[in-house]
């Protein structure tokens, strides 16, 4: 059985223009991110969404309900928020700056100094570098690989089950979790697996296996 997922990453956030990482830690959109948000709607508004889903964090629950209403089929009251679609936690990081925190965890793991996540993506894998950041944590909280991805299945288990055979299912959540699933799904290296904010991916889902159809969409008219 096969599901039609279209996956919208959350609109910009007052971290995310400030360049710090964001996990769990909750804020507003700016006004980029509530146009950011309104745009996946005007592009998406024809589809027929059967059920529509978002983390149950702040940015995304506030994306998804403008998606919602801008929709011409479907009533904004089918939304659920689901804590397994969460970000990753990234613990003592979260909130901290990008630049900083891959600096620190290049120090940790001996790795070529580098400033951004992207360039740290390169030297690791998409599970590797979530257990980088825990090992790299004082705290010991950010979430280990294993964690987050049985978090994050059971999340795409519970939507395969609730929904019928070619369903369009709508899902707002984030983006290092996207690249996750760009990168071990579809082999997206990791120059090219974070999606911009607002933008449409395409998945099918199929048990709890992910086909990727389309990625980081900003133009199409769905």
């Amino acid at each position: 059985m096969s599901i039609n997922l279209y996956i919208v990453r959350h609109g910009e956030t007052y971290i995310n223009k400030y360049n710090r990482i964001q996990g769990w830690t909750n804020a507003p959109l700016t006004e980029k991110g509530i146009q950011d948000g309104q745009a996946a709607g005007d592009r998406l508004q024809h589809v027929i969404f059967d059920r529509a889903y978002s983390s149950d964090l702040e940015r995304a629950v506030t994306t998804a309900q403008m998606v919602l209403e801008q929709n011409n089929h479907t009533d904004a009251s089918l939304l659920q928020s689901l804590p397994e679609l969460r970000e990753q936690f990234f613990g003592y990081f979260d909130g901290i700056s990008n630049s900083i925190a891959a600096q620190a965890i290049t120090k940790q793991h001996g790795l070529p100094t580098t400033t951004t996540f992207a360039q740290l993506t390169r030297q690791l894998g998409p599970f590797e570098i979530i257990n980088a950041i825990h090992e790299a944590d004082p705290t010991g909280d950010a979430e280990t690989a294993a964690i987050f991805w049985q978090r994050l299945m059971s999340g795409f288990k519970q939507i395969a089950a609730e929904n019928p055979e070619n369903a369009n299912v709508l899902l707002v959540s984030h983006g290092r979790l996207l690249s996750t699933l760009g990168q071990h799904f579809a082999q997206l290296d990791g120059d090219h697996a974070e999606p911009d904010n607002g933008a449409v991916s395409l998945w099918q889902l199929t048990g709890d296996h992910l086909t990727l159809r389309v990625f980081n969409d900003l133009e199409t008219i769905w």
